[in-house]
């Protein structure tokens, strides 16, 4: 038999089995009400001496640890500056099942979640896909928004104008935005930055608008929409290009 067919059976046969180490976490997804219980269930498939780990992460942002469990331990044992009456953790009988808690979810605990495990039989630390936590609230304080337009007016044919809407005091990280143009959503042209958390821990990002210069007309009203996680959305002053100096916010 060739020897690079026989290499290519033992990674058909490698691949399933590699897969088969990969912890679950489940849900994928779930909104809490705010000050209820949230749980997340991660499934390692099977019992060893490692322990497993849990972990959040605001987009973009490094995965901070929260608590690692496992099945010998009386209880977990927790990252530094976490809170064992916030989060706490249970492993079933088995030694491969393990229900992370969270106790009175507040906004701040709108995020993504991982678990991790090392796997002594693949020797690789696996870790699971995300589970996203919303926390559901009637209303977020407002967001200050600002649009801007392009920096200057004289721009070469080659060049596009960029409009910027820049959005401050976020109350959580999971934030969407629209552009809207004459009320209508447009996806082409628009890139958004990841989230910046501040000094006062609440969030900034900025979002911008490029705008063909075939599709350039100054009466029409441009606008962005921003929905943070868990509540209602906002939608910017809209303002024309027409209307607004250059250089200077709308």
């Amino acid at each position: 038999m060739d020897l690079a067919f026989t290499y290519f059976l033992m990674l058909l046969l490698w691949i399933p089995y590699v897969m088969s180490q990969t912890p679950v976490l489940t849900p994928a997804f779930q909104s809490v009400n705010k000050e209820q219980v949230a749980r997340i269930t991660c499934n390692v498939g099977i019992k060893e001496g490692y322990a497993i780990y849990f972990l959040r992460q605001l987009p973009g942002g490094i995965p901070q640890m929260i608590l690692y469990h496992h099945h010998s331990y009386p209880s977990p044992k927790y990252g530094p500056g976490i809170s064992s009456t916030h989060y706490t953790s249970t492993v079933n009988s088995a030694g491969t099942e393990y229900e992370f808690i969270i106790n009175n979810v507040q906004s701040t605990d709108t995020c993504l979640y991982y678990c991790s495990k090392w796997y002594t039989s693949i020797s690789v630390l696996v870790f699971s896909q995300s589970s996203k936590l919303v926390v559901t609230v009637d209303k977020f304080p407002e967001p200050a928004v600002m649009v801007f337009k392009p920096y200057t007016e004289e721009l070469s044919p080659e060049e596009k104008p960029i409009l910027t809407c820049h959005i401050s005091k976020l109350s959580v990280s999971l934030a969407n935005v629209k552009w809207l143009v004459d009320g209508t959503t447009v996806q082409d042209g628009v890139s958004t930055s990841l989230p910046i958390k501040e000094s006062d821990n609440t969030y900034s990002m900025s979002s911008y608008l490029t705008i063909p210069s075939s599709d350039v007309n100054k009466d029409k009203i441009y606008s962005c929409w921003i929905q943070q996680e868990g509540s209602s959305a906002f939608t910017s002053q809209g303002i024309k290009l027409s209307q607004c100096k250059f250089t200077a916010s709308c």
